[in-house]
């Protein structure tokens, strides 16, 4: 593992790739990170242990920049929140959801 601050690599004019340490994240969150950059991006994904690399690609006219990847890091980051705080509190929700739907006795 390199000991850049972002491990972040330019492998050609259109592509940087980048090495994700999954005892970071969720699997469940690097997936939905990913999708959000899909429509701008060809994104490639491949396991290498406990890391997947992921390499951004150019689509249709987008430019892939280190700023385009330091984007996905914050999305990763955002995801795995989001992630944690469904795995915490889901119970609460689906109390929530039940209580919303109890028949109503008149």
């Amino acid at each position: 593992m390199s000991n850049l601050r972002f491990p972040i690599n330019k492998i050609d004019n259109d592509k940087f790739q980048i090495v994700v340490d999954m005892s970071l994240y969720a699997k469940e969150s690097l997936v939905a990170a990913c999708y959000k950059f899909t429509d701008r991006f060809f994104i490639h994904q491949q396991s290498m242990g406990n890391n997947v690399e992921v390499v951004f690609e150019s689509k249709e006219g987008n430019a892939v920049t280190d700023v385009v990847v330091k984007q996905f890091c914050n999305e990763l980051i955002d995801q795995q929140v989001r992630y944690n705080t469904n795995q915490q509190f889901s119970h609460i929700r689906d109390l929530i959801v039940e209580e919303a739907f109890k028949p109503v006795s008149v």
